[in-house]
């Protein structure tokens, strides 16, 4: 009778290990570096100085850093302060002026579970700068929307404050001072 061949066996466990410790260096060495890259970066600006969102510019408020993976260049600027936030979004804008506003409300309301508060009211900065605004709340949290369309300029310009409820009104009032700030500058073309 024929004897089956033996197979010799060989050693799988040197290369499972290393294969094993490559991927430990790389989830650890990626969990080091997120745990040791800040995410909020201060403002290297000098005192009245203007940052850019966009079409939008204001001096934005003593003690205010930017969140830099919010933020997207020419688009959008996250500026945070403790836990409350400052987001001013620009985007081309091609329709009526309340259209993005009944849409924000909206997605508030029905994709958020937040409360509007009161009525949609007309704002107006010192630099001429109007628009609409209405203020918010949820349980953990309140806020005031800013909404300016330039039709002529064809652009949108949407600025959203919000945090809990400690500390608002210091908060909100330092809001409301970028926001008088802020001017819309003509877009780049």
């Amino acid at each position: 009778m024929h004897e089956p061949s033996r197979r010799i066996p060989y050693r799988t466990w040197p290369g499972a290990l290393a294969v094993l410790l490559a991927i430990a260096a790389y989830v650890g060495g990626l969990t080091f570096w997120d745990r040791h890259t800040p995410g909020a970066r201060p403002l290297a600006l000098a005192a009245g100085e203007t940052i850019d969102a966009g079409q939008a510019r204001f001096v934005p408020a003593e003690g205010w850093k930017m969140d830099v993976a919010r933020s997207k260049a020419g688009r959008s600027l996250m500026l945070l302060k403790g836990g409350h936030k400052f987001r001013v979004t620009t985007e081309p804008w091609a329709g009526g002026p309340d259209g993005p506003l009944v849409r924000q409300q909206r997605l508030m309301e029905r994709g958020q579970g937040l409360t509007i508060d009161g009525d949609v009211s007309d704002f107006v900065t010192s630099w001429g700068l109007q628009g609409k605004t209405f203020a918010y709340y949820g349980s953990k949290l309140a806020g005031r929307f800013w909404q300016v369309v330039d039709m002529r300029r064809k652009s949108l310009v949407q600025i959203d404050f919000y945090g809990p409820n400690d500390g608002l009104d210091d908060a909100l009032a330092e809001a409301r001072g970028m926001l008088d700030s802020m001017d819309i500058e003509a877009p780049q073309e």
